[in-house]
């Protein structure tokens, strides 16, 4: 087989078998050549050769003439002329496609005599320090062989006097103190100075034991300050930020490289030179079926591309945009676009990005727990009053409203301020704690940061003490870890529409079927958002949420702490005017699709204000209505709904069988709704979902009602009638009533239930705490030291752990035995985790519901496991 293999833009390999032999920069090269790039034309020299022509300097000499000579004439320049020399580098190709590789070596050929040719080409300065270089280099591979102390002392010296260089005298002086530690023929004779550097990389090939099986590429130096027509340049085939196809970068006219001058836009160079950089960008493209990045130099006019390679920090924007082009042109199809981008990548479209130049100079702290990907800059408060107080002299003083909210931890009366701030910074829970799981829900950014000591009005991370009202900078990345920028930065803020998403959600909904993706929403922003990307249904309304508003919240409190049914349902008449516009919104937005409504969940202490100034407030409020109950006897209301443990205390069902009403309130709410839509000629069936159920009598009793001596439940179904009478509504409304699976006690009585549940939702959060005996918000204060131990392969409130799938499979096996047709989703934040996704399909579930900025990365992960599906039986068919 041949052992040297020339190559340049019409000569090149093809043959799979000897491409196998070049390595990685070898294939690279010779798969630019291959596209018609205008290539800097070269040689490589496979390893088995290595030995014959390091230890046969004739044999070496005669192997190097053809390929040189081929050289020589491309460029009209003598490999060791005097006048206008030919340079020259040598390159490890590695057989891997490895980072670390010994360094390159540059401008071989320069020497005593050719070194001033260079200079009447490029000037003096410039040519004498890469001569200086040179050598230096050549030092430093010597340095890494196996060589005696007092050789390696002596060549350390040379290369830092040499290092130091800049000007002719210098290098002169410099170069003469080093001669003798080198043969004099390197100086002089340009073809053994490239033989010695092969001789080196051949040396550390074999000390090396990642190397040991690597090439040699030589390919002649280019120069774009070589004369008046010259230049440097690169750039991108798509902006790597927009995804607009057209290339983008600098070009600099009359510089080796981007250090010495100021560039211009790639745009504005001459319009030849611009259409063949757009000539090649568009083979590359087509070629790797994505961006790359294109280095290429100007020499005497004439172009040359010196390499090229993907882009890394390519926004999801540009990435999506550059698949659509290229599945527009017929290059790659539908399953390759979707197959091509990693489903957590599309929350950088649904949150703003950071611009990472503007950080560069920032103290920053990394590492926490992500909560709610994303970027958000502004100025940290460290109380929801402050904060809310900031932002409306913000707002009314017309200044920049960009706001963090930094607390230990936060609670429902918190959500108005992390609906107004950018994003959330905690120190307490985790993943699955109140701050993310309120941020995902409403689109922010939330980082959990265990290491923050906390003060009056600022916050200490590390060594930096942030006061209140000082900017920071949260990038909360889906695959890469965390970190707090200490300053203001800069961020892009993608928007679905324009940014190829919704077009690739069109893609994606193609390859969709049966199995889909609900949203949890409560807003009608949230259903808005959940209907373009494509939600088939809203899968949770979290009712609970609706009654935090300025507007409600002290209506709802003073409700819960009325002293006596009379006074609550006073309370309620005036929460259900607001509830039945709630729930006509959704209704109406939906147009028809699934909605399903949860009845208040949390526990009534959520409610119930916890700071001084709220609880004044609240006082305030509730002596309007009730002048003669005192201060005291409102605090103490108050404090008797306090609970040792509330998630596991009065909530859920469990307060419709103390207070009734508050259940009838929102049931009736739900039936005018729907009645109203009705005599509008839209169709909706209303999904009614109960939720912390633990037995087939509790939902019997909320579905069907219930009497006792002196007491009653009006059912769900009394509840229908009595609205439909008021409406005088001629037909019944067709509806729903199921549950929320999030105990183990429902899980396992899931038969008993299905008989009065005509559907089941998996509740993961609450079913991950009550199986596991895990609490969300303290599990990450020991979850690192289980991880570190392997105890535990993931956090199990993002991926389902075995114990909780076992519960859901039970659950929708018993529930199934029972009511074959029941429909069943799961709708906690593990939805939208891509490796959840598999199970629910499989066990039976027809739907995940998740956060609506969640929905497309649900979308695609299933898409992708549509494919993978159908190719693997596609293959086993044909076995």
């Amino acid at each position: 087989m041949k052992k040297i293999y020339s190559f340049n833009s019409k000569e090149y390999l093809s043959d799979k078998q000897a491409l196998d032999t070049i390595g990685s920069r070898g294939v690279r090269v010779m798969e630019l050549a291959s596209l018609g790039a205008p290539i800097s034309p070269g040689f490589i020299i496979s390893n088995d050769l290595l030995d014959q022509v390091t230890e046969d300097a004739a044999l070496a000499f005669e192997l190097y003439k053809d390929p040189i000579a081929k050289m020589e004439q491309v460029f009209g320049k003598g490999f060791n002329d005097k006048s206008n020399p030919l340079l020259v580098k040598v390159v490890e190709s590695p057989m891997l496609n490895m980072v670390n590789t010994l360094s390159t070596i540059h401008n071989i050929g320069l020497g005593d005599h050719t070194v001033d040719g260079f200079a009447a080409y490029v000037g003096e300065d410039f040519a004498y320090h890469e001569y200086a270089n040179l050598i230096q280099k050549i030092a430093e591979l010597e340095l890494l062989t196996d060589i005696d102390k007092k050789r390696a002392a002596r060549l350390e010296g040379c290369r830092t006097r040499l290092k130091a260089t800049r000007k002719k005298a210098t290098v002169v002086k410099a170069l003469d103190e080093c001669r003798d530690l080198f043969p004099e023929e390197i100086f002089t004779n340009m073809h053994e100075q490239l033989l010695h550097v092969v001789r080196l990389f051949n040396t550390l090939f074999k000390k090396n034991p990642s190397s040991s099986d690597s090439c040699l590429l030589v390919q002649v130096m280019v120069f774009g300050n070589y004369g008046k027509n010259s230049g440097f340049g690169s750039f991108f085939t798509h902006d790597i930020i927009s995804g607009e196809n057209k290339i983008s970068g600098d070009y600099f006219e009359s510089a080796f490289d981007a250090r010495q001058k100021a560039g211009i836009p790639i745009d504005k160079v001459k319009p030849a030179l611009r259409k063949e950089l757009e000539r090649i960008g568009s083979e590359l493209e087509k070629h790797f079926r994505e961006i790359r990045r294109v280095r290429f130099t100007v020499e005497n006019g004439r172009l040359w591309v010196i390499d090229q390679d993907p882009v890394p920090n390519k926004s999801t924007q540009a990435e999506i945009k550059t698949l659509l082009d290229l599945n527009k042109a017929g290059v790659v199809d539908k399953e390759y676009v979707i197959n091509a981008i990693k489903p957590g990548r599309l929350s950088e479209i649904l949150h703003p990005a950071l611009d990472l130049t503007s950080v560069q100079k920032f103290s920053n702290a990394g590492g926490g727990i992500a909560g709610a990907v994303g970027a958000a800059i502004g100025r940290v408060y460290f109380t929801t009053e402050e904060l809310l107080k900031a932002h409306k002299r913000a707002v009314q003083e017309n200044e920049e409203a960009n706001f963090i909210l930094a607390m230990p931890s936060t609670f429902a009366e918190d959500v108005k301020a992390i609906e107004v701030a950018k994003g959330v910074l905690s120190s307490e829970g985790g993943y699955a704690s109140h701050a993310p799981v309120v941020a995902r829900s409403l689109g922010k950014v939330a980082l959990v940061y265990p290491k923050i000591s906390w003060k009056k009005n600022s916050m200490k991370i590390g060594q930096k003490e942030v006061k209140e009202g000082e900017y920071i900078t949260l990038n909360v990345p889906y695959y890469d870890p965390p970190v707090i920028y200490f300053g203001k930065a800069s961020l892009s803020k993608p928007t679905p529409q324009g940014s190829g998403l919704l077009e690739l959600l069109e893609i994606v909904q193609e390859s969709i079927d049966g199995f889909d993706v609900h949203a949890n929403a409560d807003q009608p922003k949230d259903a808005e958002l959940a209907l373009m990307f494509k939600a088939q249904g809203i899968g949770l309304c979290r009712t609970e949420h609706m009654f935090f508003h300025e507007d409600r919240i002290n209506t709802f409190r003073s409700m819960i702490i009325a002293g006596s049914r009379e006074d609550r349902e006073k309370a309620l008449a005036k929460l259900e005017k607001m509830q039945v516009s709630d729930f006509y919104s959704l209704f109406k937005i939906m147009k028809g699709l699934p909605v399903t409504i949860r009845l208040l969940d949390a526990p009534l202490h959520e409610f119930l204000p916890h700071t001084a100034d709220s609880m004044k407030e609240f006082i305030a409020y509730f002596k309007k209505s009730y002048p003669k109950v005192s201060e005291a006897e409102i605090r103490n209301r108050c404090d008797l709904l306090k609970e040792f443990n509330p998630m596991l205390g009065h909530r859920g069902i469990r307060v419709a069988i103390s207070y009734p009403e508050i259940y009838n309130m929102q049931v009736r709410a739900i039936f005018e709704a729907a009645y109203k839509l009705q005599k509008e000629g839209t169709t909706i069936i209303p999904e009614i979902m109960i939720p912390i159920v633990m037995t087939a009598n509790e939902i019997k009793t909320i579905r069907n009602g219930k009497r006792i001596e002196g007491k009653a439940i009006v059912g769900i179904r009394d509840l229908e009638v009595e609205v439909r009478k008021k409406v005088k509504a001629t037909k019944a409304l067709e509806y729903k009533v199921g549950t929320m699976i999030e105990l183990p006690a429902a899980a396992l009585q899931a038969d008993r239930i299905a008989r009065y549940a005509d559907f089941f939702s998996f509740g993961t959060n609450d079913l991950t705490q009550t199986t596991n005996g895990l609490s969300r918000d303290d599990f990450n204060n020991f979850f690192s030291d289980y991880n570190e131990f392997d105890l535990l392969e993931e956090n199990p409130f993002k991926v389902l752990g075995e114990q909780v799938k076992e519960m859901i499979a039970i659950a929708a096996e018993r529930g199934k035995l029972i009511r074959p047709d029941i429909h069943m989703g799961l709708c906690g934040e593990h939805g939208a985790e891509p490796e959840n996704i598999p199970f629910a399909k499989d066990i039976g579930l027809t739907y995940v519901s998740c956060s609506p900025y969640g929905i497309p990365i649900a979308k695609l992960a299933i898409a992708q496991m549509n494919i993978a599906r159908a190719k693997e039986a596609k293959k086993a068919a044909t076995a």
